[in-house]
């Protein structure tokens, strides 16, 4: 006779890995979607400043009326899942799936990397200030690169506080490496304490898998307060006497956005690789504006009030055949779009 082992299953799930979001704790949260579905945000304008005269009847200068901005940031992610338990099921599998397990790991293994893969994206999209270099960084480029980031976020006025720094886990082992930081007391200890990688000038660097971060980008520096994240609503339920259903009846739903506000783009320094959009150049002639981008394919938007183009309503698109018009003094900012490819950064100039 042959000899038949015994087997069993073990009572214990193999559950896949999970993480805690990434990006959570340097989303801006400022603004309020209670109740609404979208919002209006007002900026002012800016006066002329001049030199005050001792005489005359306008000494500080001829009044004007201040002007404003509006821009409107519209909720738009409406995030679902559904599944069933169905009891005849559960009692043969010894009731190992049990539903309020099994929506923590949808929300913590589905739910927060595309939450967190969203934010990076958009961020990303929305930055002012994108440096394409085709030559990947190294350990002993990776901490000029970020250094020189932050200073063009300094010149840009962008508050010092409230940075973050986001590499990909590619840069992420170029920046241990880098010999700048590796007798650096509070970038190796205090790491560990903090959960991240380190910290450089005070500014927390996070690392985040390749695959959250938009293809090219090797790291990302944002400014806290520079975008608005809501997160309006996040259902977790689980329906244990749902009709037609003998079972339980598991639903999800999460309703989120992100937006780069429009004043506060400069808070956002991209550096990519590749998969970025160049940069436009733009030249006045007698009024006459000429916009170009070294990217073939590539839509240029622009606006002729200083508005910033990525979210204005008043933004027009480029056509070379019949060039746009501009008033002396006007500002004259635009950016370049491509399908598939990173927005480019802002570029800005006054008509003299």
């Amino acid at each position: 006779m042959a000899i038949n082992l015994a087997s069993e299953y073990s009572p214990l799930l193999d559950k896949r890995f999970t993480q805690k979001s990434l990006t959570d704790a340097w989303c801006g949260h400022d603004y309020n979607w209670d109740g609404v579905n979208g919002i209006n945000v007002w900026t002012l304008g800016q006066v002329a400043i001049n030199n005050y005269s001792a005489s005359g009847a306008n000494r500080f200068g001829t009044p004007q009326e201040l002007e404003d901005e509006v821009n409107t940031y519209t909720l738009a992610k409406k995030r679902s899942f559904a599944a069933t338990l169905d009891i005849t099921n559960v009692q043969d599998q010894k009731n190992i799936k049990k539903a309020n397990a099994v929506l923590k790991q949808i929300w913590d293994e589905q739910m927060v990397p595309e939450i967190d893969t969203y934010r990076l994206e958009t961020w990303a999209n929305g930055a002012a200030n994108v440096t394409i270099n085709s030559t990947a960084l190294t350990n002993s480029t990776i901490i000029r690169a970020i250094l020189t980031g932050g200073s063009t976020m300094n010149n840009a006025l962008v508050n010092r506080d409230g940075r973050v720094c986001f590499v990909t886990e590619s840069m992420a082992v170029e920046t241990k490496l880098a010999s700048e930081l590796q007798y650096n007391e509070s970038y190796t200890s205090k790491a560990i304490v903090n959960g991240m990688i380190g910290k450089l000038n005070g500014m927390p660097i996070v690392a985040v898998p390749d695959s959250y971060m938009p293809t090219g980008i090797e790291f990302m520096i944002k400014y806290k307060r520079a975008s608005a994240d809501p997160t309006k609503l996040k259902m977790l339920r689980a329906h244990t006497k749902p009709q037609g259903i003998a079972g339980t009846l598991l639903e999800g739903l999460v309703r989120y956005d992100s937006f780069v506000l429009a004043q506060k783009a400069a808070g956002i320094f991209v550096y990519a690789a590749s998969g970025a959009v160049a940069t436009p150049t733009i030249t006045i002639s007698s009024h006459t504006v000429t916009l170009a981008t070294t990217t073939a394919g590539a839509t240029i938007y622009y606006t002729l009030d200083g508005s910033n183009p990525k979210t204005s309503s008043t933004k027009a698109t480029y056509d070379s055949s019949n060039k746009p018009t501009s008033t002396a003094g006007a500002t004259v900012r635009c950016y370049a779009a491509k399908s598939g490819s990173l927005n480019s950064g802002i570029a800005s100039a006054v008509d003299a």
